[in-house]
């Protein structure tokens, strides 16, 4: 009977490490691409007076981001510099600003009272897409995804603009949830709709993740944003749930995810734009109702840094917590046909999270809820202040993310002790 108990246990202890593994058997979360929308040497390529910006993935993977142009958006001033970014553990002193707004398109477009963005009114003016041909344009994010924004809305968002305008989403409808398959976007204005501009109303993101057979619609109505300064907000998912966080505060946990679907590993991700199909709008529409979706609605406001890393992260780890600066910056991408056959993948170079002596632009703080202070190392040369260049190195952010195999082992042994006991009373009973 003893020998039985043992092996019982044996195999309870054996089960239990099998199903806590996690996801990355090593342990390490790594970065996708990370954009620092700023006013920075290095940062970017081209000209914010022109439509030929192109932000580079710090990261040195490839993913850079390019300026694309709706309808008559070549002639609007779209995008210009902001002040920088206070929120989060990196202040900095420039942050790109996207111009998106209703009072600007008037002034290109004909207007028709009976228009909204529904049915494609007003819709002139740019976005960024990630580059023809970039790594992760094919990345299913198999084992989850993280991704870090710092931004803040313009007073001059319009309800019937600009509403349900995408901040991240992946490029793409799926027909049968009329969605694209990845989105963090804006919702309804909560205060006073009927007034159109956002002023003093707040709205609340929405995060929309499907495929052909299930939708996870999620409106984050727990907090409402105004146009009333910079916030930070990270969506981690270790590919079985997804928690997000607004400036810090861990807000809902939601589960049964589908995965990220690559319809077309074409079709790019892309910052500041919101697309549907173009079903039953393809007469009125001002967009083509091509594959990847017609866009519909366009983002107006202010970001500073976007970073996607290819699985869970803790919230301690978010850029709202800890800055992130890289030992080199990457030339530009350039522009490439998508190659199945090219299995290449580039290493992510180092990165750190310590804090140090400030060189450039960026200023390290602490978040807004702890009231202390510290220093970041910078990447590179702020055309503002003009300093050197950073050459610091660092090791690159880690983190286990939730483990749900854990729990899962935990259980299947307490099951097999149970049983355990169970043969133990019985044997005993019947020696009685």
């Amino acid at each position: 009977m003893k020998k039985i108990i043992t092996a019982l246990l044996l195999c309870s202890l054996l089960f239990g490490c099998l199903a806590a593994m996690p996801a990355h058997a090593d342990g390490d979360v790594h970065v996708v691409a990370h954009w620092k929308l700023q006013n920075v040497d290095g940062y970017y390529t081209g000209d914010i007076e022109k439509d030929d910006l192109q932000f580079i993935d710090l990261s040195g993977n490839g993913n850079d981001l390019v300026t694309k142009i709706v309808g008559n958006g070549s002639q609007l001033d779209i995008f210009t510099w902001d002040e920088g970014a206070d929120k989060g553990a990196t202040k900095t002193q420039s942050a790109l600003k996207i111009n998106n707004t209703k009072i600007l398109a008037e002034a290109v477009d004909t207007y028709d009272s009976g228009e909204t963005s529904y049915s494609g009114g007003y819709t002139s003016g740019k976005y960024l897409e990630t580059i023809k041909g970039a790594p992760m344009n094919t990345n299913e994010f198999d084992e989850g995804i993280s991704v870090d924004i710092i931004f803040k809305l313009s007073p001059e968002l319009d309800n019937d603009y600009n509403r349900y305008t995408g901040i991240f989403s992946r490029q793409g409808v799926i027909e049968d949830q009329n969605e694209p398959p990845f989105s963090i976007a804006l919702s309804e204005w909560d205060d006073d709709p009927a007034s159109g501009m956002m002023g003093d109303n707040k709205t609340w993101l929405q995060f929309v993740h499907c495929d052909d057979v299930s939708k996870v619609n999620v409106e984050m109505d727990e907090v409402k944003i105004g146009a009333d300064g910079w916030h930070h907000l990270l969506v981690s998912t270790d590919g079985f749930s997804i928690t997000y966080f607004i400036d810090g505060e861990p807000l809902r946990t939601f589960t049964d995810i589908p995965f990220i679907e690559v319809r077309d590993p074409n079709f790019s991700w892309e910052v500041g734009v919101g697309r549907k199909s173009g079903t039953g709008h393809e007469s009125d529409c001002k967009n083509e109702n091509v594959a990847e979706g017609m866009i519909r609605r366009l983002f107006a406001g202010s970001i500073a840094e976007i970073r996607v890393m290819d699985g869970p992260i803790e919230n301690e780890d978010s850029l709202f917590y800890k800055p992130v600066s890289y030992d080199n910056i990457p030339a530009p991408a350039t522009p490439k046909e998508y190659d199945p056959n090219d299995t290449t993948v580039e290493e992510t170079p180092e990165v750190t999270t310590e804090a140090e002596p400030t060189t450039t632009e960026e200023q390290t703080a602490a978040p807004d809820t702890t009231g202390t202070t510290g220093t970041e190392p910078g990447d590179a040369t702020d055309k503002t202040t003009d300093k050197a260049p950073d050459t610091t190195k660092g090791t690159e952010a880690k983190s286990d993310g939730p483990n749900v195999g854990l729990i899962i082992g935990i259980i299947a042994g307490a099951v097999v002790l149970i049983g355990a006991v169970v043969l133990i009373i019985a044997k005993a009973k019947k020696k009685k």
